[in-house]
């Protein structure tokens, strides 16, 4: 009988793992998408619309002019994004949904960074949480 339990609870956990696996690749995958339409919004200035696609909690921290204002204050002085590079990424799984974070290597027209995207995903719905970037080219000079 003992036996038998464990057997069931390995192949449940064989199951899970799976499952699991083929939703961090999936949730990744889409995070990433997230990231480019971000970029192409980014370039064309439409920082708007970066902000309609962010979390409830991402907008009780930041109203819109004070999102948009630091996405103006970044490209006036560094640019369009040229190049960027995924060089980390975590997903998380909880209660609240599933959570990825990519952190890029991001070059700009005039000067480098590196950016945090935090994103929150359920279902087909991903919408971002948090976005930092770090760049000593931001300072002034």
């Amino acid at each position: 009988m003992v036996d038998r339990w464990d057997k069931l609870l390995a192949i449940a956990a064989v199951i899970i793992l799976v499952a699991t696996a083929c939703s961090t690749k999936e949730d990744l995958a889409a995070a990433e998408r997230e990231v480019e339409k971000f970029h192409k919004a980014y370039n064309a200035a439409q920082f708007d619309a970066i902000y309609e696609k962010t979390t409830d909690d991402l907008k009780k921290s930041a109203s819109g002019p004070e999102f948009v204002g630091m996405l103006e204050t970044v490209q006036r002085k560094l640019g369009k994004m040229t190049d960027g590079k995924r060089v980390d990424w975590t997903v998380n799984f909880g209660t609240g949904g599933t959570t990825v974070k990519l952190v890029y290597e991001t070059s700009f027209e005039r000067g480098k960074g590196a950016e945090t995207f935090n994103y929150r995903v359920s279902g087909k719905k991903v919408l971002l949480m948090g976005y930092n970037i770090t760049s000593k080219d931001l300072l002034p000079r």
